[in-house]
């Protein structure tokens, strides 16, 4: 594509040539070819300058605070580059992408030959149903939809129009997806909660009441049974092995919007709303409540009944074991805010020097004694 098709795309100003053709775009800044369009997501110059160095490319994607540095400015002239320019890249790049990448499997429009429909259940006509899925007893797929190979549905199951759902992924019973909602290979909705109990008060449950005349024999314990389901809201994407417990009774639910990342835990109960962040390896405890707009970042364990407000802001790798207003970013085992984390974090690194100084003190106030 010429420049000038890009900036049409990506709804950007040019700057420089638009007649320059481009046939890909570069994974790496520096290692970009002339024939390749390089993205610059930094706004500071300095750092952008790094990510160029070595690099032959011509046309550069930057934002318009990039763009309007001077330093920068005097950088695209010496080098004769051109520009996209746009306020966010990041967004831009949404667009461009579709034009560039490779396409993707898709299953043919129908039901495949090995693929099992059961007695009951209703596919649409314009749903796509791949090689050795299952549709259980009474479950609908919506328009649009499609089951690509050995994903599995089981039984009264409600999935919306146009979702995907992945190799290997499983639906379980009673579970409602909304309107394109993507669920990634080997991702569990709807598997039972981890919910047990012991007939008698167990060790632990002495231990928080800070009783010690633990019983030594076995404590059996006694599985509840999940008699709920989980709903899931329209817009919403589900990584590769994530698994969403069904409810012990009622409902786990994730609202619309809501994107959670590979490898995630959701457990059972547990109430999501919209628009979330949940990101890699994070782990979501029973009946935990999170807000609209809240991100938790990666590797993070939210505790049993655990409230955050909208807006909120996990870090990585904390742990939260109390709720958290909306608006807060916090961070930490156990998670605080985030500046009285950072107080911390520096005051710790001063402790090395506050002990040598400590220990000439001491010997100073040793030898004064002496004296």
């Amino acid at each position: 594509m010429q420049v000038k098709e890009l900036a049409q795309i990506a709804s950007a100003k040019v700057q420089g040539s638009e007649e320059l053709e481009i046939n890909s775009i570069a994974a790496d800044p520096a290692k970009a070819q002339a024939d390749q369009l390089a993205m610059i997501f930094p706004v500071r110059f300095a750092k952008a300058q790094r990510m160029l160095k070595g690099s032959q490319a011509k046309l550069l994607l930057v934002s318009d605070d990039l763009a309007s540095d001077d330093e920068f400015q005097k950088f695209v002239a010496e080098n004769s580059l051109s520009l996209l320019i746009v306020a966010r890249p990041k967004f831009a790049l949404k667009a461009l992408i579709i034009h560039f990448e490779k396409p993707r499997s898709q299953v043919a429009v129908g039901v495949h030959p090995t693929a099992v429909i059961a007695d009951g259940a209703q596919v649409d006509p314009a749903a796509r149903i791949g090689a050795l899925a299952y549709v259980g007893a009474g479950s609908q797929i919506g328009a649009g939809t499609e089951l690509q190979a050995r994903a599995v549905v089981l039984d009264n199951v409600v999935i919306g129009q146009d979702c995907v759902i992945k190799p290997g992924a499983v639906i379980e019973d009673y579970s409602v997806l909304g309107d394109r909602v993507v669920v990634h290979p080997n991702a569990v909705i709807g598997a039972d909660g981890y919910s047990y109990s012991t007939e008698e008060q167990s060790n632990l449950e002495k231990m928080q009441r800070k009783d010690f005349s633990f019983n030594m024999d076995r404590q059996v314990q006694h599985k509840i049974n999940s008699a709920g389901n989980v709903t899931i809201g329209d817009d919403v994407e589900i990584g590769a092995g994530t698994c969403i417990d069904r409810a012990t009774i009622g409902a786990t639910e994730i609202g619309t919007g809501t994107k959670i990342d590979n490898n995630c835990q959701i457990a059972h109960n547990v109430k999501i709303g919209k628009d979330v962040l949940v990101i890699a390896q994070s782990g979501l405890a029973g009946s935990a409540k999170i807000g609209d707009r809240v991100v938790i970042a990666g590797h993070c364990g939210i505790g049993d009944g655990v409230e955050i407000g909208n807006d909120a802001v996990v870090g990585a790798f904390s742990g939260v074991n109390s709720d958290i207003d909306q608006f807060m970013p916090v961070l930490g085992i156990p998670a605080i805010a985030y500046g009285e984390f950072m107080r911390r974090q520096k005051a710790l690194g001063r402790i090395c020097k506050s002990q040598e100084e400590l220990r000439r003190l001491k010997t100073k106030v040793e030898d004064l004694a002496k004296n």
